[in-house]
């Protein structure tokens, strides 16, 4: 098990508005920017996903109590109170891998789940900010490890939420691990999931102490950031670049596997990959900042 820390503790804030501020002046971006979901592709780019292996929800709150539908910076989002429950029902066979994709603007105590992994978000020790920590436990009784992620907040009709990036968390039921990757950057993989929870076949999200806003969920069948055949979580171009052409075998070892993907992660740190352009909220002092002075 491997995370990635970050060296600086709260660029994901800073690049999340900057990437919202270049796509809300663009044309509109694939949901949640997710690189294979553009419908052409640029040569050198991954292929995208043929129509049947995603889903894009229509984040509903019908029947949902404590949730309301929003509209800020013509963005769609499901606003719960503290406390309240959003679910949705994921893709495909329990067995096999799948991807959940979702941006939500998180307050303290959030929690979501995903079929046995689990995320939460609590006070960091990086002023104005909320860090990302992830559930160890394989049991069900929480055992909460900090991802050395943190995320910068801001005020959002006066409620302080962190705004997170596209966040993607990979599923590997036989594996009985999961992977998460923030924007198009793998930020943790091998992570345990919960066995009793892996039968739950949900995307749940439980509001933190200031509610929560859920601006988008994509479910797909195959990577939604990178092309990978070989289905290990590894982007195929640069698993080829550092084999000779070639892929990893199904069968290969897991150390061998786990040593590709820390070349992975090492390299991410050195040329960034990605961005994720996506069209998403802005905080309450971004529309005075933004405005035209007189």
């Amino acid at each position: 098990m491997k995370t990635l820390l970050l060296s600086s503790h709260v660029v994901a804030g800073a690049l999340a508005l900057m990437a919202s501020l270049h796509a809300q002046s663009s044309a509109t971006p694939p949901a949640l920017g997710l690189l294979r979901l553009k419908s052409a592709a640029k040569p050198n780019d991954a292929a995208p996903l043929v129509t049947g292996k995603f889903s894009v929800d229509e984040l509903s709150a019908s029947g949902v109590a404590g949730a309301s539908k929003g509209k800020r910076d013509n963005v769609d989002y499901v606003a719960l109170d503290s406390g309240k429950e959003w679910t949705r029902p994921l893709r495909g066979n329990p067995h096999d891998v799948t991807f959940v994709s979702f941006q939500v603007y998180a307050s303290q105590t959030t929690i979501i789940d995903v079929a046995g992994a689990r995320l939460g978000f609590t006070a960091s020790p990086v002023s104005g900010s909320l860090q990302v920590m992830f559930d160890d436990s394989t049991t069900g009784a929480p055992q909460w490890k900090s991802l050395n992620y943190h995320v910068a907040t801001g005020k959002y009709d006066g409620k302080n939420f962190a705004a997170l990036p596209t966040m993607t968390v990979r599923l590997d039921p036989e594996a009985g691990t999961w992977d998460v990757f923030s924007g198009s950057r793998m930020i943790a993989d091998n992570l345990p999931l919960i066995d009793a929870k892996k039968n739950d076949r949900t995307f749940d999200v439980r509001a933190g102490t200031e509610g929560v806003w859920i601006t988008g969920l994509v479910l797909a069948d195959e990577n939604p950031l990178y092309e990978d055949a070989n289905n290990n979580g590894i982007d195929d171009n640069f698993e080829r670049s550092q084999r000779g052409g070639l892929l990893l075998a199904a069968d290969v070892s897991k150390t061998d596997k786990q040593y590709l993907s820390q070349q992975w992660k090492n390299a991410q740190r050195t040329k960034s990959p990605p961005a994720l352009l996506v069209n998403r909220p802005l905080p309450d002092d971004a529309a005075v900042s933004l405005s035209p002075k007189s």
